[in-house]
């Protein structure tokens, strides 16, 4: 009973980011991007896709092909998936930064993606427009982003 409940609660770990990710334009960390659950490349996305996918996963996570997945078998597949995860967020932060896609950054395409970034900041919370984010425009911007991060239900308030 005890190794049914954990593997439950394995597949429900295992599959849950997969339901989440339909939303998702890209992958993240709620889940895999919807190209990915698309198995047959078709457009769409089937029960029987999501489902395929879930099963892939769990048994990526069973190493010793036993059907079921331990404590440690888990905890390897976590850590795995969290480097493969870190691993695709490094590329596409280089490649934003990698405007020219010549495989090195330069310091000035670091400088642009910087300072397009710095401009999208000060549009969010230079309220009045003087080129200065006063003490009360950041907290105004904290509560704004207190509230959208409520809403979506995750966050310390969330």
């Amino acid at each position: 009973m005890k190794k049914l409940t954990l593997a439950a609660l394995i597949t429900l770990a295992l599959g849950g980011a997969t339901y989440t990710a339909l939303a998702q334009a890209g992958p993240g960390p709620r889940g895999p991007a919807i190209e990915q659950l698309d198995l047959n490349q078709d457009g769409n996305i089937s029960k029987d896709e999501i489902s395929q996918h879930r099963a892939d996963k769990f048994l990526s996570a069973d190493t010793n092909g036993d059907n079921l997945v331990s404590a440690e078998e888990f905890a390897a597949f976590s850590e795995l998936e969290r480097e493969r995860k870190q691993i695709e967020r490094q590329n596409r932060r280089f490649q934003r930064l990698d405007s020219n896609g010549d495989g090195v950054v330069t310091a000035e395409e670091h400088a642009s993606v910087a300072d397009a970034r710095m401009d999208r900041m000060f549009e969010r919370m230079d309220a009045d427009g003087d080129g200065l984010i006063t003490e009360a425009e950041r907290e105004a911007a904290k509560e704004k982003m207190r509230e959208r991060r409520g809403k979506r239900g995750y966050g310390r308030n969330g």
